[in-house]
């Protein structure tokens, strides 16, 4: 089967409608990606590498059934966290987030997780969401405050909850905005705070101050992706408030579509409570590649769904680290095996090394299936180690270059 005939059979899961679908792209070929990136006011743990590592792979397979793929990541540094930090360690924001963004880029190459094609900073996209807030004013699903504020109306937005199939009646606002006594309904959320705070506060036609959480992705994806597009991911933490804030926000301020899919990914827990900085119960990736090479980290995910909860334990590293072993030692078998071939290309009839690729985008296209996709490569691996048996032969050798072949294409996507 081609790599067209792999794209049309893609089903994935939209958090939006609650079910698997088709997967559909806006323009021919070409999938339009966000992924909402990182607080940079710490260090990157382990469990941001989760969604950064499938996402990755997710972007990898879709390029390698012949998909152009444009991801943007983006970088969010503008916070209360990071204006915190940066005055406890009395340094200015800017040359806080400067060295925080370096630091994960460095754990992204030790993770093998490649650079999105545009890594936007709020900072540098200022202009950006005032346009979107501005839209918003003049659709009347935004007010501004004496105090400079402004808010958008969520009462206003018929459907809104959708993604997170919640109602206004039943709804509580987003915690990381101001309570203050200005608002028109506890549950408007802040589009802009009022705020002078010197390296984090920028001229506007409210006055000083600094965007809201929500509104910065909605302005950056608009920037590099249009007012819609194909994909929208994140962790599953962020689906209320903050993604359902940015659906509320867009397609109120652009009248289409926001995102056609929407997928989550688990969270990396530790006894059951999610992974965090805030909780003190975080591992830093930098810590985990001094103990491992990035690629037990990729393996050990990858062999849980995407949307799946991963519980921190030593002894899923050590097994990751452990098959990781197994594929470098078979690989080395096969390829000391392969350069004794000669002869014309004849391949052992009881081995069927390209019946694993479709056995793999068998699980792939079902929404991304990694458990299942790993599964068909391991079998094929105790396949192709059944070429060590017995004597050497033009035919063996031959069998064992098909089969590294097989396997650097596949396990090249999960990185």
């Amino acid at each position: 089967m081609d790599a067209e005939s792999y794209v049309r059979e893609i089903q994935v899961y939209n958090t939006l409608t609650g079910k698997k679908e088709k997967f559909e792209t806006l323009e021919p070929q070409h999938v339009k990606m966000y992924a909402c990136g990182v607080t940079v006011y710490d260090d990157c743990h382990i469990g941001h590498a989760m969604q950064a590592i499938y996402f990755d792979v997710i972007r990898n397979y879709l390029e390698y059934v012949g998909y152009k793929v444009t991801y943007v990541r983006n970088y969010t540094d503008v916070d209360d966290k990071i204006i915190k930090r940066s005055a406890e360690r009395k340094m200015t924001p800017k040359a806080l987030v400067d060295e925080i963004i370096a630091s994960s880029e460095r754990d992204m190459e030790g993770l093998g997780v490649r650079a999105a094609t545009h890594e936007p900073r709020v900072s540098e996209s200022i202009p950006q969401i005032i346009e979107v807030i501005s839209d918003l004013e003049k659709n009347g699903y935004a007010y501004s405050t004496a105090e400079g504020d402004v808010y958008y109306r969520v009462r206003k937005k018929a459907d809104y909850g959708k993604l997170s199939n919640r109602k206004t009646d039943e709804l509580q606002a987003g915690t990381r905005d101001l309570v203050k006594g200005d608002k028109e309904d506890e549950l408007d959320f802040a589009l802009w705070k009022c705020d002078a705070t010197e390296g984090a506060s920028w001229d506007s036609p409210w006055g000083r101050g600094r965007p809201g959480w929500h509104i910065e992705c909605s302005a950056m994806a608009k920037m590099y992706l249009g007012k819609s597009f194909d994909i929208h991911g994140g962790g599953r933490d962020l689906v209320f408030p903050h993604h359902e804030n940015e659906i509320a926000q867009s397609e109120a301020a652009n009248s289409c579509t926001y995102a056609n899919v929407w997928m989550h990914s688990g969270l990396l827990t530790i006894e059951k409570s999610k992974m965090s900085k805030s909780l003190g119960n975080h591992i830093l990736i930098s810590k985990f590649l001094e103990r491992f090479p990035g690629e037990v980290l990729r393996l050990a995910y990858l062999q849980n769904h995407y949307t799946s909860n991963v519980d921190f334990s030593e002894q899923v590293f050590r097994t990751a680290a452990q098959r990781l072993l197994y594929f470098y030692e078979t690989m080395r078998e096969l390829d000391a095996l392969a350069e004794t071939a000669t002869g014309p290309l004849s391949l052992l009839p009881e081995h069927k090394p390209d019946a694993i690729i479709e056995a793999y985008h068998y699980e792939m296209t079902n929404d991304f299936g990694t458990v299942g996709a790993l599964r068909e490569i391991l079998i094929g691996f105790r396949k192709a180690n059944e070429l060590r048996q017995g004597k050497k032969s033009p035919q063996k050798a031959h069998t064992a270059a098909a089969y590294a072949r097989v396997f650097r294409e596949l396990l090249g996507v999960f990185g």
